[in-house]
């Protein structure tokens, strides 16, 4: 993808994205890549979630406050690709396991604050 980016895995789609694991050739580590669909009212909306991540990535550049980071982003082949760090499950899948498992459920009013 792009001359950088090797496609690993399919992890799932949303209402107006798709995401997949991939390899950064040029880094050599795994990241996540969000393909948003081309409309220009998701690509606006994309936009903004661009603008967001690059002001708190840049108010917490020692990540000490675990916020998720955007490595990077461009159009190709009329899509908007999105690069950010390669995380775990998102929180609706964590909370299903967790409560399947018989674990503590984890939104509590202590992580919630």
């Amino acid at each position: 993808m792009a001359g950088r980016y090797y496609i690993t895995e399919y992890l799932g789609s949303a209402a107006f994205s798709r995401v997949v694991q991939a390899h950064d050739l040029q880094m050599g580590i795994d990241v996540c890549l969000k393909i948003i669909k081309n409309d220009k009212d998701f690509f606006d909306q994309s936009l903004d979630e661009i603008k967001l991540l690059k002001l708190v990535n840049k108010h917490d550049p020692g990540d000490k406050h675990h916020i998720l980071r955007l490595y990077d982003y461009f159009y190709h082949q009329e899509h908007l690709f999105i690069v950010t760090e390669l995380l775990r499950a998102n929180l609706y899948e964590f909370q299903k396991f967790n409560q399947e498992s018989g674990g503590e459920a984890y939104f509590t009013l202590h992580r919630l604050q």
